[in-house]
């Protein structure tokens, strides 16, 4: 039975100081945010941070979930072979508009999983415009 979430808190991916505070929320899920928290600049070192924090999964009490940068973007690929590793439980997907987006997305993150040896990862699209809303 797939588990019920009542809250999730977004943790900017670029702040180490945000990390340290997150392992005390109780929050169904803590989501370490690559998207729009994080400057352009930034992404490389943020998937390093992220990368990081999930190596010391047990001290964080909630799920952890990373959420990615947008489908457009061209970024996702990066982001999921920096971050996908033991300790992820999901990701969320901003801004998808369709299922064709969300079917490559998921091609990429089941290679991951199998040549990681990892169990299945949880997947929240985010349908952010009248497009996803029509497409859905």
């Amino acid at each position: 039975m797939t588990q019920l979430f009542r809250s999730l808190i977004f943790v900017p991916g670029n702040n180490p100081r945000f990390f340290e505070k997150a392992k005390k929320i109780q929050a169904d899920i803590i989501c370490f945010d690559l998207e729009d928290s994080v400057p352009d600049d930034e992404k490389t070192s943020a998937r390093k941070l992220i990368k990081n924090a999930l190596k010391s999964r047990s001290e964080y009490s909630s799920s952890i979930f990373v959420r990615t940068n947008s489908p457009l973007s061209g970024k996702i690929p990066s982001d999921l072979k920096e971050i996908i590793q033991k300790g992820i439980d999901g990701i969320v997907i901003p801004k998808v508009n369709n299922v064709t987006e969300l079917k490559k997305i998921q091609k990429i993150l089941t290679s991951l999983e199998k040549s990681k040896k990892l169990k299945p990862i949880q997947i929240i699209p985010s349908i952010e415009s009248a497009e996803g809303v029509v497409n859905s």
